[in-house]
């Protein structure tokens, strides 16, 4: 039931959150006007994040942390990493363009149409010549295809190279029984247990042979599966996947943990006036 609610609540979201969220607070207002105003004002100044980690923070992890124990994704196989691995948009292997990238475009025989250009919140640069550009998804050789095609009717025999100068924020996120829940700067090899201790190791209640990893593709695709870092704290074995930018890794509570939390928070709803009484009897 939890992945089919989830899977429903990621599609019906998904459009929105591509064109960006905006953070917004409750307040009174006298009149209508006043409202609008005040919602045109929050669209002009709202904040645009990257579609991948839209999508991991907004939809996916607020899913993971309501379904509580319930949480369930398939293991991962041998047979399916290097899928898997394919799917992941790793810096240093076929590399598609990202907000928050520096690149730079560059013309061999046209040398004053040279520019260096960092991709905008919502995937554009703007191109000489051309104007706004989609770019956020694509390969460099593709854009480079797109900008000859396009300047082709006002260039002659137009050359292009376009190389990323700097990348941006890369980051996978860290939750669940963990120290300190949050993000972890993504580096090449980083690993599943490598991320979980940066970000504070386990707790005692943390369920390490359940561990879920969610990995976000192009588009609105993305996979999930449960890893047994178990066998690798205890065994020493190697973990077979390691992580690609923007990745959730989430720890889950074990049965016992979620069975005290459950009964902790019902005690204290049916039965609100106990703490009184034991706080007046000095009851242990």
């Amino acid at each position: 039931m939890c992945g089919i609610v989830g899977y429903v609540g990621y599609r019906a979201a998904f459009p929105l959150i591509t064109e960006g969220l905006t953070c917004l607070e409750y307040r009174g207002y006298d009149s209508a006007g006043e409202m609008e105003r005040d919602r045109l004002r929050s669209l002009r100044n709202q904040t645009r994040f990257p579609i991948l980690q839209t999508v991991t923070l907004f939809i996916l992890l607020p899913l993971l942390w309501g379904c509580g124990a319930s949480i369930t994704a398939p293991p991962l196989s041998l047979e399916e990493i290097p899928r898997i691995q394919a799917i992941g948009n790793y810096p240093h292997q076929n590399y598609r363009i990202e907000p928050g990238d520096t690149i730079r475009i560059q013309y061999t025989f046209h040398r004053e149409m040279d520019q260096e250009e960092v991709v905008r919140p919502d995937g554009k640069i703007a191109a000489k010549l051309i104007g706004e550009i989609m770019v956020s998804g694509m390969a460099p050789e593709q854009l480079e295809t797109l900008l000859v095609g396009r300047t082709a009717d006002q260039l002659r025999n137009p050359e292009v190279i376009v190389g990323i100068t700097r990348f941006g924020e890369k980051n996978v996120f860290v939750g669940g029984e963990v120290g300190k829940p949050g993000f972890v700067p993504y580096r090449k090899g980083l690993t599943p247990l490598q991320a979980i201790i940066a970000a504070g190791g386990f707790l005692t209640t943390a369920r390490t042979d359940s561990v879920i990893l969610v990995r976000t593709g192009e588009g609105d695709a993305f996979v999930s599966r449960t890893l047994n870092l178990a066998t690798t704290i205890t065994d020493g074995i190697k973990e077979p996947i390691s992580l690609a930018p923007h990745d959730v890794v989430y720890v889950p509570r074990t049965d016992i943990a979620e069975a005290n939390l459950w009964v902790e928070q019902h005690y204290k709803s049916m039965f609100p006036f106990m703490g009184a009484v034991k706080a007046f009897y000095r009851i242990p």
